[in-house]
């Protein structure tokens, strides 16, 4: 039984028609996810490279069964795994390239009416990627722009589940806080990014799209050409925010998470070492300060205390990200559609939905 991609993510569907188990390798999956799939391998990386040795010398029959040997110890948990997944909502197996291991897993599940992917992961990405022109053709997109801390991915936040909008996370999807005064964690592979930004795009039935204004990086991911494309001609939604609001936003979002979850410690060689990087930008006198007023914070007990953070936060955004902004962002040219507080910007976008529908 086999089930192609196209029917498995219908366009303007709202869902997935069935949960995916992909049966590749660790290393595989983690240079290319698809999101909501769960991952039972058939093979390990190293069961993986062993059997592809054998393939490579010995051909395809021994390569089976070095495969059979190598995994027969475990064959029953894996087996398990794959018929208990399958069990529980319908899904579909895929592997690479639609072939021998979905197929393997498949038959080892026996959960009758589940069916493997036509053309497997490559199918699946292929049918992801070449969705995205359309996707972003039928809807009418915005993007909110503003200068760092200004709440831009808040508002995003805000406006998430409105009906017939889809605000989409540009930075959550590549795991990226788009600052180096911010953290950065573990990023995803560049086709797992696209994907994640596909797949709402492609079952969703929203007319209005919001991004958040980005560069065509994001950290180490870039924007596929067609969202940068929209991202850059958009209508822009202008969020204004006093430094005060700034710098509430910042602290929190920089200092204190960070240090909730790590320790000031931690936090502090981050935002230190980040603030050095910027030393020649800054002007050496105004880095060494900055450093100095975050040992003085963390020496004090005054992590916790916002006004701490006056003399670290106000220097980096007037001196270097305000001047970063406004020549990253140029508005000549571009439709302004409405500019604003948070709340200005989500009645404005209240009231456009409303008028539209």
């Amino acid at each position: 039984m086999l089930i192609r991609p196209k029917d498995l993510f219908p366009a303007m569907s709202g869902s997935p028609t069935r949960r995916l188990i992909d049966v590749r390798s660790p290393g595989e999956v983690t240079r290319g996810a698809i999101p909501g799939s769960l991952a039972i391998p058939i093979l390990d990386d190293e069961e993986r490279h062993a059997v592809g040795v054998t393939y490579a010398e010995e051909g395809q029959g021994a390569a089976v069964e070095r495969g059979r040997i190598l995994t027969e110890a475990d064959m029953p948990r894996r087996q398990a795994a794959w018929r208990n997944a399958a069990g529980e909502m319908p899904s579909a197996f895929f592997c690479w390239r639609g072939g021998m291991r979905s197929e393997l897993a498949q038959q080892f599940a026996d959960v009758p009416g589940t069916p493997r992917v036509v053309g497997g992961y490559k199918a699946l990405r292929a049918h992801l990627v070449d969705s995205l022109g359309a996707s972003l053709a039928r809807r009418t997109p915005f993007v909110v722009t503003g200068p760092t801390g200004s709440g831009k991915t808040d508002l995003l936040s805000d406006l998430a589940g409105t009906p017939d909008l889809l605000a989409l996370d540009l930075e959550a999807a590549a795991n990226h806080r788009g600052s180096a005064f911010g953290t950065v964690g573990p990023q995803p592979a560049q086709a797992t990014f696209e994907h994640r930004l596909a797949l709402p795009l492609l079952l969703g039935a929203e007319r209005f799209l919001l991004l958040e204004d980005e560069s065509r990086n994001v950290g180490r991911v870039h924007l596929p050409a067609e969202v940068f494309d929209v991202v850059r001609t958009a209508p822009l939604l202008v969020l204004e925010s006093s430094d005060e609001e700034r710098l509430t936003r910042i602290h929190e979002a920089y200092a204190v998470e960070p240090a909730n979850q790590v320790g000031i410690e931690a936090t502090l060689t981050a935002l230190s070492t980040a603030i050095l990087k910027l030393r020649k930008r800054l002007g050496g006198e105004v880095a060494d300060s900055m450093v100095a007023a975050l040992e003085d914070a963390a020496r004090e007990g005054a992590w916790q205390d916002r006004e701490a953070f006056r003399p670290v936060v106000l220097p980096l955004l007037h001196a270097y990200y305000d001047p970063l902004y406004r020549k990253a962002t140029p508005q000549e040219g571009r439709r302004i559609a409405a500019r604003g507080s948070r709340e200005e910007l989500r009645a404005w976008l209240s009231r456009h939905l409303e008028e539209a529908a």
